[in-house]
């Protein structure tokens, strides 16, 4: 691998989540940055123990939020915000977020994705957009909205990234309110017979907003793994008083924005870093499952903590 490419690719992969807000709280009960490498190293380690301590093995039942429960099936594991938090943490990244509910991972050791999982508190998202729109001017507006982010991309030195075309164009469930979609993603220059990022989105549209449930995996696994994602947005079922169907006009908030923005405009904000973390398992999926031991925390290291995920720890 080259070395430019190796020293960024633990941005890269933590990008996935997108912009984070770090609480007051949240710095004052986070273990303290470490200050050598020796002592990241532990960190590591011990971020990943705590990790899979707390992580819950399928069939189980998971609150969302208070949102939502997540019925998660037999072969799939979650771990929750605060450890997954740390654990993030000590791979390098700020964090999850306010609305970061955790990761969903695979439970075999040869699969190589990972689902982000978050609320946001938008509000009621009206669907009817979804009725008649025009899928090829959503993947323009997706589109334009990657390359005006390139700049700032190239001014912090990753990679532009151009969005490919659909790999699954846009379908709403207007009775179950799930919108579903992905989209293939590369960096510019790319050789065509390079393996592209992946970023399958689901959503579940809620009374109060809606959950993101993102899987990020690479163009020869996605047939393979999108299921995955279907999965985990079907085990996904709203609390009594939170459904879509539950909204109240003239009561309840409504978002600033409708269905299509999810897929053109406010998806699009961060189509390019889940792209960036995509690219990194395109590129490496296959190596992320050959590390044998651990290894610094540095951008490399991080490639063997995501490894460590898909491996599953003896």
């Amino acid at each position: 691998m080259g070395k430019h490419f190796s020293l960024m690719l633990g941005a890269l992969l933590l990008l996935s989540l997108g912009p984070v807000r770090v609480s007051a709280q949240d710095a004052n009960t986070s273990p303290p940055a470490a200050s050598t490498q020796e002592a990241r190293d532990a960190e590591a380690k011990a971020a990943w123990e705590a990790a899979m301590s707390a992580a819950v093995k399928g069939p189980a039942e998971v609150p969302f939020k208070a949102q939502a429960v997540l019925k998660l099936p037999i072969g799939y594991m979650f771990v929750p915000a605060k450890d997954s938090d740390r654990l993030l943490r000590a791979w390098g990244n700020s964090g999850g977020g306010d609305g970061f509910v955790g990761l969903v991972t695979p439970g075999a050791p040869d699969e190589d994705w990972f689902i982000t999982a978050d609320f946001v508190d938008a509000g009621y998202v009206k669907d009817e957009e979804a009725k008649n729109w025009d899928t090829e001017a959503l993947l323009k507006s997706s589109r334009d909205g990657v390359e005006a982010e390139n700049a700032d991309r190239a001014a912090r030195g990753f990679p532009k990234i151009q969005v490919d075309g659909w790999i699954e164009k846009p379908t709403y469930d207007a009775t179950q309110h799930r919108l579903i979609y992905s989209t293939a993603l590369s960096a510019i220059g790319a050789k065509p017979e390079d393996e592209r990022s992946v970023n399958f989105h689901t959503y579940a549209l809620g009374r109060e907003g809606y959950f993101a449930l993102d899987l990020v995996t690479g163009s020869n696994s996605i047939g393979r793994f999108k299921d995955r994602a279907k999965t985990v947005l079907g085990a996904l079922d709203y609390n009594p008083g939170k459904r879509y169907e539950q909204f109240v006009a003239g009561t309840d908030r409504i978002a600033e924005y409708g269905i299509a923005a999810l897929v053109a405009g406010v998806a699009a904000k961060q189509l390019g870093l889940l792209a960036l973390a995509g690219l990194a398992l395109a590129k490496f999926g296959g190596a992320l499952v050959a590390f044998a031991k651990p290894i610094g925390i540095g951008a490399v290291a991080l490639v063997a903590g995501v490894g460590r995920f898909f491996r599953r720890r003896k």
